[in-house]
């Protein structure tokens, strides 16, 4: 899917550097309650969509308790290359998603304490059925997404051995600083994060970025 992803893009001068800092994925938020909201019919959300694939960076779309027909009129207006479902979908309508013609991801929000594996597989089981790809994020409630809390990663880890070959995003409270540890007790190959790329709060940051995907970066160092 990707190995970095910086969400909540809002400006073209974001993406420029998210891509010279060798991340390879940005989040289009278009969840209108949200800081890093982008409305789609914009001419600004096209423009940064078409910077991003100039560039090749993967485009993904965050929506929250759209309905189908929303988001066929959004993928109409803006080019993506993947959906991001961040809301109460309920997992009975997984399949419906996929008539869409994009890759989805599902956020699939937990608790932060520790999991047993069944737990996260309950969650899962019917969008991973239905070919959708998991990002695990903390449950941020009515907020959906943005809560700076982070996951217990050793549960993310036996879930993940239970399921050998899954592939998996995790999300919640990453910043440079905590990623090396996220990344060896989560076993996560992907990452995504918007707050931990930000100062002040919504404003992506040069350095924070370049920090967050050079943290990443380390893990492949021997």
């Amino acid at each position: 899917m990707f190995r970095i992803k910086i969400c909540g893009v809002k400006t073209g001068d974001d993406v420029d550097q998210i891509a010279r800092s060798g991340a390879d994925a940005v989040g289009l938020n278009f969840f209108p309650k949200s800081i890093r909201y982008l409305r789609p019919e914009s001419s600004d959300a096209q423009q940064i969509s078409n910077f991003a694939g100039e560039l090749s960076i993967t485009r993904v779309g965050v929506v929250v308790n759209q309905t189908l027909q929303e988001l066929e009129s959004l993928i109409s207006t803006v080019t993506l290359d993947a959906i991001q479902l961040h809301g109460d979908e309920p997992a009975e309508t997984a399949t419906q998603w996929t008539k869409l013609g994009l890759p989805v991801i599902r956020a699939i929000k937990l608790p932060t304490g520790e999991l047993a594996p069944n737990t996260i597989e309950e969650k899962c089981e019917s969008w991973l059925d239905a070919g959708c790809h998991p990002l695990f994020d903390a449950d941020a409630g009515t907020a959906h997404g943005g809560s700076g809390k982070t996951l217990h990663w050793q549960s993310i880890r036996s879930w993940s051995e239970k399921n050998p070959g899954q592939p998996f995003t995790l999300a919640g409270g990453l910043h440079s600083g905590n990623l090396l540890a996220a990344l060896e007790q989560s076993g996560a190959k992907s990452v995504d994060t918007a707050s931990g790329a930000e100062e002040p709060r919504g404003q992506k940051n040069e350095n924070k970025i370049k920090q967050f995907v050079d943290a990443f970066n380390r893990q492949l160092t021997p």
